[in-house]
């Protein structure tokens, strides 16, 4: 491991320090836990410095996340994992932030929250009302699980979440980071306030705009955008068959491409009324939302094809700021994949 990386895992703080790229697997938690497990110990055999694990049970067939960062904290030594995000609608921030100092105690500071409003593989099932309040609800969020961490005892009586004589009952030789998933304007403008870091499911075109949002929040905390570790997670497949590669990613570019708000596609060359009828079709299911992904959507929403192709677009995103890439692995032969990103790509781009 570099100098560079170990000065960020051995920093008396989390303030993110940004001296090159930093390389991340998204994980969907969708494989028996041993077998995730397992490829988070295969990611950081080769170098890679973060693995983030999907939140979306209770659905079918997802894990539960603090399983599996059990599981991979007990097996590695060295890469963060973090959650690819939790909500505080299923999980009370107090609990989440119970949860993540527990953690840290197994992994020696390793583990970072990822907090989200959620989706609808993570509310739905339990009838819970989509994205009720977001705005509210992260910022109360932070409140307790911030305050809990410092080692408070935290007494709020929020719009949404009240925490009675909350406190840790653990020393925390670290804070946690807490990293926000964030897309809109107010959300983006709260990570560059109150996050870590953020991760963003963003085109090459957004990320000025999403960096120009979080300098305003940054600018309330009286810190610069610099200290934030801006992650963006992408679908990635990599093949000497470029089409093959796409194909595989199809399916996750048309659901980011639906739940993506209008102005993301600014100063793309996609529609917004092709961008309309992936939403339809996604009503109809994923396989029907796919044949209306179009070719210049592949483009901005994933990271696909033979190595030297995909080398090409992690550079453009490196180069307009992105300082962590998060290879969202898909399909088969995963392991194969990090072995690629470890052989073929990190030694290309790293510092």
């Amino acid at each position: 491991m570099s100098s560079s990386v170990e000065k960020l895992f051995n920093a008396p703080s989390f303030i993110f320090l940004r001296d090159g790229l930093y390389f991340g697997i998204g994980l969907s938690n969708n494989l028996p836990v041993l077998e995730t497990c397992e490829l988070i110990k295969l990611a950081e055999a080769q170098g890679i410095d973060y693995a983030w694990i999907a939140d979306e049970s209770p659905s079918p067939p997802y894990r539960d996340v603090f399983v599996a960062i059990t599981s991979a904290s007990l097996n590695t030594n060295k890469i963060k994992i973090g959650t690819g995000v939790c909500n505080p609608y299923t999980r009370h921030p107090a609990m989440l932030a119970v949860a993540v100092a527990s953690l840290n105690e197994i992994a020696g500071s390793r583990i970072i929250l990822g907090l989200g409003p959620g989706g609808s593989l993570s509310l739905a099932p339990l009838g819970m009302r989509m994205w009720y309040k977001p705005i509210r609800a992260i910022k109360e969020s932070f409140k307790i699980i911030r305050g809990m961490f410092e080692g408070n005892k935290v007494n709020i009586e929020g719009e949404l979440f009240k925490a009675i004589n909350c406190k840790l009952g653990i020393d925390l030789k670290r804070k946690p980071q807490i990293y926000l998933a964030a897309r809109g304007p107010q959300m983006l403008e709260i990570a560059g306030e109150l996050a870590d870091g953020v991760l963003l499911t963003a085109p090459l075109e957004s990320i000025k705009f999403a960096i120009d949002m979080m300098k305003l929040g940054a600018e309330k905390s009286n810190r610069s955008v610099d200290e934030i570790d801006i992650a963006n997670w992408l679908p990635f497949a990599v093949s000497e068959d470029a089409e093959r590669a796409r194909e595989t990613v199809k399916r996750a570019v048309a659901v980011i491409v639906a739940n993506s708000p209008e102005f993301v596609f600014e100063n793309t060359n996609i529609k917004l009324k092709e961008v309309t009828e992936v939403r339809d079709a996604l009503k109809e299911g994923v396989a029907s939302a796919m044949k209306k992904v179009t070719s210049e959507m592949m483009e901005k929403f994933s990271v696909a094809g033979p190595p030297e192709d995909c080398l090409q677009i992690i550079k453009k995103f490196r180069d307009v700021g992105v300082s962590q890439i998060v290879l969202s692995l898909i399909g088969p032969n995963q392991k194969d994949t990090i072995k690629i990103i470890g052989e073929k790509i990190i030694p290309c781009l790293k510092f």
